[in-house]
């Protein structure tokens, strides 16, 4: 082929034979057996051959990291295994890890460098991209070449922030660390997350600790709780590999499982107590547990004097009032609390117990102080579970049962998972949640949880991402990435570079506001393995390897181990390592001397920064378990005063509201929202499964198992719309419409419809769940806010083509199932 033929999306997607690299059994197999007449004359140990066994990891961004044992023979790959850590505890691995067989010889892969014929450095043409948009295969040299000039002018004329460097997550290696020491050699922008980081900031607030989500005991002293409240999240399926398991433990312990979530899940389904939560109620919730924990009084006194703000004095102007101006010849700008014994103030020291009132108002150096618990007391006193049940849709009783659990059962706590950050408000649940295991004590001991990742590891790689001497990286919000490709604010991005991400043209909310403001972009380049939405949106695609294809290292940061990925084969086609591609565009940008020759070389050089990983010692055992802490938060806080700050004197507001306490503040949830009755459903797109992501839904043996994306509706919603199970439906607001087939499902609560995330654009009928999608964020966090989405539900429009799942059901391993091209 020449470099000037035209390839269409189609031809970037022929299978050139994968189909046989994977190794599935099949007809042929069977004949050879069946013809082979007695097996005992044939030799089975030579016919069934010998397995060579390699260490790998899984690393797209789910919570396992699990190592894996990759089988091959013949330089093929042919079986996965669960791989056996250092610490055997976590050997796990799930059925997305172990189709990687399928994944890493799958159709998608993309094969060559390919330029979009109608984009050329002077031309864009950006209305050329989509999913029409057709390509030619050139070479690695052409494809970065094009990249380096492209950069290299829009530094000249913009700066170097203008270029954008995306790593996304589709693999935790260290193929992000390359990237982002070239970006911080280059001088440009890299993303700060606007995803998953709502409840992580609210808990922050309280515990100086929290971000994605919030970090907790090792998993393994899940065994030792004895009540866990797992809460917007369906560990049993997105959490299967590590956390699930450890949950079980508990529970065959004789812990008490409770689930909070809208929907009937799996997780549920194990629970000793469902709480149905209505969408965007959780916030209602918390509090209504603590009220139930201050009015029985089931709280640590001692816990809380010890090691909370709880017993603080707080002033008339609502800040804590200091020891330098109400204690005689004290300078300490330090908050005080009222020691019930000698009737005088004290210094709150961290970690440090006294006798100090819990309630009350007193006068201390001429100020009349109140203890800063009593604050929670009163916006509690607002959310009795009698008062608040209807509201949340939780009977008050089992608001009770869970907070008694909590408070009598000895250690215990709660796991979030990351549905309640999808609401735009929901930093106020982090909040809330936060101050509920600071009344129980569920701190610092074991058995005691306070977040969803458990305590894990990682790779320390010193100043390798930011190197002496480099310019450093610009780091904005990925809403600030939008804005800056809009509209020039905070500056103008006007080059993308992205790597082991999906999430321009499919994972970001409000997706087409996205693809518009792509088109001030001059180049989008895109490396990858498949291809995906956001490839086929590109003017220079090249393909990446699988990491079966090369060396590499994996920090799995919610279990203990550092894991090593050999070398299986060679990278199939022309694709390359990110290693590969990173230094070599470094060599053209003129960084090629801060890159080592290999990528073994630079693994290397990265551990040495590691004092408990060398090189060596992982290569040989294939995984190092890391010295890591059981139990956390057992020291004094990163707070300013060192405690649980259960009363943030520097609150922010929301709505007119400041948050010195966690206070209900809703956003399209509330029931008189503006366009409740044009969209009376609120719209979820939980986890899926059989994806991570929009990784691994294009995998044939899983597209059986899962075939088409579909709307999950309660009985109730679907009759009163007159959609049967099975029917096609249009689900629709103000911003886009998607078409997908109906489910009827008792285990989603009236008013709330669902649609799992991950599905690519040719999934949809028409339409995309992303078009309903918006990007209204939080002024405090800048967190998208994906559930909170109303929409309306109708039939679909007779002329819908459905023809692709109504007439081509995968129906065997080697079936082609809707979509499974990537086209």
């Amino acid at each position: 082929m020449s470099d000037s033929d035209g390839v269409h999306r189609r031809d970037v997607l022929k299978a050139g034979g994968a189909a046989a690299a994977f190794g599935l059994g099949g007809g042929s197999y069977l004949t050879s057996l069946t013809d082979a007449g007695d097996v005992s004359d044939m030799g089975v140990e030579t016919f069934v051959g010998q397995d060579e066994v390699f260490f790998s990891s899984c690393a797209p961004n789910c919570r396992g990291r699990c190592p894996i044992q990759v089988h091959a023979r013949n330089g093929r790959v042919k079986k996965i295994e669960p791989g056996v850590p250092e610490n055997e505890a976590y050997k796990r691995a799930c059925t997305l890890g172990l189709s990687q067989t399928q994944r890493v010889y799958n159709p998608t892969r993309l094969k060559y460098p390919m330029k979009r014929v109608d984009w050329s450095p002077d031309d864009p043409n950006v209305e050329g991209r989509g999913e029409d948009a057709a390509f030619e295969r050139v070479s690695w040299d052409e494809a970065l070449g094009y990249i380096a000039a492209k950069m290299e002018e829009t530094r000249e004329e913009y700066g170097p922030k203008s270029v954008y460097f995306e790593s996304g997550s589709g693999d935790y290696g260290t193929a992000s660390n390359h990237q982002a020491r070239l970006a911080a050699l280059f001088g440009g922008t890299q993303m700060d997350w606007s995803i998953d980081i709502n409840v992580g900031q609210g808990f922050r607030r309280v515990s100086g600790a929290g971000w994605f989500n919030v970090a907790t005991n090792q998993a393994t002293d899940l065994k030792n709780a004895n009540t866990l409240i797992a809460w917007g999240g369906d560990i049993f399926a997105s959490r299967l590999q590590q956390d699930a398991s450890k949950m079980l433990d508990a529970v065959e312990n004789g812990a008490k499982l409770v689930v909070v979530d809208p929907v009937y899940t799996g997780t549920a389904a194990k629970a000793d107590l469902w709480l149905p939560v209505k969408p965007g109620k959780d916030p209602h919730l918390a509090l209504g547990m603590i009220h139930t924990v201050l009015d029985e009084e089931l709280f640590e006194a001692d816990f809380l004097r010890k090691r909370t703000l709880a017993p603080a004095l707080v002033g008339p102007d609502g800040k804590l009032l200091r020891a330098k101006d109400v204690v005689p010849g004290s300078d300490a700008d330090k908050p005080v609390a009222f020691n019930e014994e000698t009737g005088e103030p004290e210094v709150l020291e961290p970690e440090t117990f006294g006798p100090y009132a819990l309630g009350g108002e007193y006068t201390v150096g001429g100020v009349t102080g109140r203890v800063a618990l009593d604050f929670l007391r009163d916006e509690a006193a607002k959310h009795a579970p009698e008062d608040i049940a209807e509201t949340v849709g939780v009977e008050a009783k089992n608001i009770r049962k869970a907070a008694r659990w909590l408070g009598t059962r000895g250690p215990g706590g709660v796991v979030p998972g990351l549905g309640v950050d999808r609401y735009k408000y929901g930093h106020i649940f982090g909040q809330a949640y936060a101050t509920l295991v600071a009344l129980t004590g569920d701190y610092g001991r074991s058995g005691s949880f306070q977040g969803g990742y458990f305590n894990g590891t990682g790779i320390s790689t010193g100043d390798y991402s930011a190197p002496e001497g480099s310019k450093g990286v610009s780091k904005i919000r990925q809403t600030k990435i939008l804005t800056g490709m809009e509209s020039g604010d905070p500056y103008p991005i006007k080059v993308m570079y992205a790597q082991e991400s999906n999430f321009v043209a499919n994972q970001l909310p409000d997706r087409q506001r996205w693809l518009n403001a792509a088109k001030n972009l001059d180049l989008i380049a895109v490396a990858d393995m498949h291809h995906t939405p956001t490839v086929q949106h590109s003017d220079i695609i090249l393909p990446a390897a699988h990491w079966f294809e090369k060396e590499g290292v994996t920090s799995p940061y919610t279990h203990p181990h550092v894991n090593y990925r050999e070398k299986i084969h060679d990278p199939l086609w022309e694709s390359k390592s990110d290693f590969w591609i990173i230094s070599h565009l470094a060599e053209r940008l003129g960084y090629g001397d801060r890159f080592l020759q290999t990528k073994r070389e630079e693994l290397k050089k990265m551990l040495e920064a590691d004092e408990y990983v060398d090189y060596e010692t992982l290569k040989r055992q294939g995984t190092v378990e890391k010295p890591t802490p059981v139990v956390k938060y057992t020291d004094e806080f990163d707070t300013p005063s060192g405690r649980l700050e259960i009363y943030d004197e520097d609150a922010p507001s929301e709505k007119g509201q400041t948050l010195e306490v966690p206070k209900h503040v809703e956003s399209r949830t509330a029931d008189d929202w503006e366009s409740a009755d044009d969209y009376p459903l609120m719209f979820m797109q939980k986890h899926s499964k059989w994806r991570i992501h929009s990784q691994f839904g294009y995998q044939q043996w899983l597209r059986e198992l899962n075939p088409e994306p579909q709307l999950d509706i309660n009985p109730v919603d679907a009759e009163e719309r007159g959609i049967e199970n099975g029917d096609y439906v249009r689900v629709h607001n103000d911003r886009g419409e998607m078409i997908v087939r109906a489910k009827v499902n008792e285990a989603i609560q009236p008013g709330l419809v669902n649609t799992d995330q991950g599905w690519y654009t040719s999934d949809y009928i028409r339409g995309h769940h992303n078009d309903l999608t918006h990007t209204d964020v939080s002024d405090v966090t800048g967190n998208f806010s994906f559930y909170d989405v109303r929409v309306e539900v109708e039939h679909a429009p007779a002329e819908a083509d459905t023809s692709k799942y109504e007439e081509k059901q995968p129906t065997g391993a080697k079936a082609t199932g809707p979509g499974v091209g990537g086209d």
